[in-house]
């Protein structure tokens, strides 16, 4: 399945479209002297390609993946490169899921996700000495340690939290129709 990819590499993984910032997955893999293989397509795609020739690293494009594909290319990545600001972002934990650790950017939601140092790290400017830095500190993490980190967005956690939740309500204070508050019973 891997076939004709680099032994070892970064992965960026997302739409070709320009807020995503893939261009930065081409520098960090300059920065750690790693290959890249980037997975999508969108619009972004022939100057993402452009960027790839000028690149002092391999840069491997996969063209629309598969789910199984994509999964494959997650567990195999040295790290996942996620520099889009976004108020959450699901496929950094989807590589933490299978244990890949995650450079994000510090903006926007997935630093939580992350919670680095336990799933991955994060940075500021994207400058190559801190690309590197971070690149080689999340490296060598731990991938079972990783995995657990992305069990708190697990399905069972959300339904055993709601359910929670919900029990609590059910056992709380009601406000009738004049505004009177009474114990539910």
């Amino acid at each position: 399945m891997l076939d004709g990819l680099p032994g070892v590499y970064l992965l960026g993984a997302s739409r070709f479209v320009a807020y995503k910032r893939l261009d930065l997955v081409i520098a960090a893999g300059e920065a750690a002297g790693l290959p890249v293989v980037l997975a999508g397509s969108g619009p972004e795609e022939a100057r993402l390609r452009e960027c790839a020739e000028r690149a002092s690293v391999p840069v491997t494009f996969v063209h629309r993946p598969s789910d199984a594909m994509l999964f494959a290319l997650l567990q195999h990545a040295v790290a996942f490169i996620f520099p889009a600001v976004e108020d959450f972002g699901i496929i950094p934990v989807e590589a933490m899921a299978c244990g890949t650790p995650v450079v994000a950017n510090v903006l926007g939601g997935a630093p939580e996700s992350i919670a680095a140092p336990l799933g991955g790290a994060v940075v500021e400017s994207f400058s190559t000495d801190e690309l590197a830095r971070a690149i080689s500190a999340v490296a060598d993490l731990d991938r079972l340690r990783i995995a657990e980190q992305a069990r708190r967005f697990s399905v069972a956690r959300f339904d055993a939290e709601l359910r929670r939740w919900l029990d609590g309500e059910a056992i709380g204070s009601i406000v009738d129709e004049s505004g009177r508050r009474d114990v539910a019973t």
